[in-house]
C-alpha cells in the first residue's frame, strides 16, 4: 500500500515512515521541512494549500494526517485553529479529490478536555472510552473534537474511511520526565494517560490497514500509567467517588482500549517500567 504521511519530518511521523517501511508498504512523507534522513520519497506540501496536498497525494492508498501545531500557547489559538482545523479539512478535501480510500487522523486525549483545561473537570467514569462525553475549554482539544468530527462527515457521505487516533501523550525514554513517575500531581492534568512512541506508529499503520472501517474514533493508550502509584490510589487521592465501570488491573491504564483491539487488532507493547532501571528511577519509585 502506498500511503502519504503529513507531519513526517517529526518526531512521530519518522517513526510512523519507519513503521509503514518495515511492513512492506511504500512510504510517501509529505512536509514543508525537508526530512533530517531520505528514508523514502519526500513530497514538499502546506496544509494549508489544497492544491499542493492534493498533487503530494496523488497515487495513494490511503493518508495519515500528523501535520499540526502540537500544544497550545505555542502559537496564538487564531492561527492553530487556522493549521489544525482548515489544515485537517484541507487534507480530508485533498484526499477526497485525489481518490484516497483511507483517511488516518491524530486526535489526541485532549479532546476529551483534561490536558489542558482551564477550571476543575471530574471524568464521569474510570475507565475511560469513546463514550465518554468530550467538553475541551483550550484550542488545541477542540480542534480535536471539530477533526473528529470532519472524519465523520465526510466518512459519512462516502467521500472516504475515517479513523481518528486519541493517542495519548506519546513518550519514550528520550524524552526524559521521569522524576514524574513519582509524582502524581506532575501527570493528573492528562489522568496518567501515555502510550510508547513505537505503540503509537504502530497504532498508524494497522489504521491504515484494517478492513471494513467507515469511520473510526479510537483510544490509544499504554496499558499502564505513567506513574508509581497504583491507579486505585491515584483515583481515589484526586477523584474520590468517580465510578470505576470496568475492571482496571492494579497498575491498570484509566482508559479502555478495547476498542482498538477490536477494530484495529491493537493492544501496546510497551511500558515505561520495561525501559526505566531501578538505577535511573526516582528514589520512590515501585517497580
Amino acid at each position: 500500500m502506498r500511503v502519504a504521511v503529513t507531519g513526517s519530518s517529526g518526531w512521530v511521523g519518522s517513526c510512523v515512515l519507519r513503521e509503514l517501511m518495515s511492513h512492506g508498504h511504500e512510504a510517501i512523507a509529505i512536509d514543508i521541512r525537508s526530512p533530517q534522513e531520505g528514508i523514502c520519497e519526500f513530497r514538499h506540501a502546506d496544509i494549508l494549500d489544497i492544491a499542493q496536498l492534493e498533487s503530494a497525494v496523488i497515487g495513494c492508498e490511503a493518508v495519515i494526517h500528523l501535520a499540526a501545531v502540537p500544544d497550545p500557547g505555542i502559537v496564538s489559538p487564531e492561527e492553530l485553529f487556522k493549521v489544525n482545523v482548515l489544515g485537517t479539512m484541507h487534507a480530508l478535501e485533498a484526499a477526497t479529490r485525489a481518490g484516497v480510500r483511507r483517511f488516518v487522523s491524530a486526535s489526541s486525549d485532549a479532546a476529551i478536555g483534561f490536558s489542558f483545561r482551564v477550571t476543575q473537570l471530574r471524568p464521569d467514569y474510570f475507565p475511560i472510552d469513546e463514550q465518554h462525553r468530550a467538553e475541551p475549554q483550550d484550542e488545541y482539544g477542540l480542534a480535536k473534537v471539530l477533526m473528529e468530527e470532519m472524519c465523520r462527515s465526510y466518512a459519512s457521505r462516502g467521500a472516504l474511511e475515517t479513523v481518528a487516533l486519541r493517542t495519548c501523550w506519546v513518550w519514550d525514554k528520550s524524552l526524559g520526565e521521569i522524576e514524574k513517575l513519582s509524582d502524581p500531581s506532575g501527570t493528573e492534568s492528562m489522568l496518567w494517560m501515555y502510550v510508547h512512541v513505537l505503540d503509537t506508529a504502530r497504532a498508524y499503520r494497522l489504521a491504515c490497514e484494517a478492513p471494513g472501517i467507515k469511520n473510526a474514533t479510537i483510544w490509544i493508550a499504554a496499558k499502564d500509567c505513567f506513574s508509581a502509584y497504583p491507579t486505585g490510589e491515584l483515583i481515589n487521592r484526586f477523584y474520590p467517588g468517580v465510578p470505576i465501570v470496568g475492571p482496571i488491573d492494579e497498575y491498570g491504564s484509566t482508559v479502555n482500549c478495547a476498542l482498538a483491539q477490536e477494530l484495529l487488532g491493537w493492544a501496546a507493547d510497551y511500558s515505561w517500567r520495561d525501559l526505566v532501571s531501578e538505577d535511573e528511577a526516582p528514589h520512590k519509585l515501585r517497580f
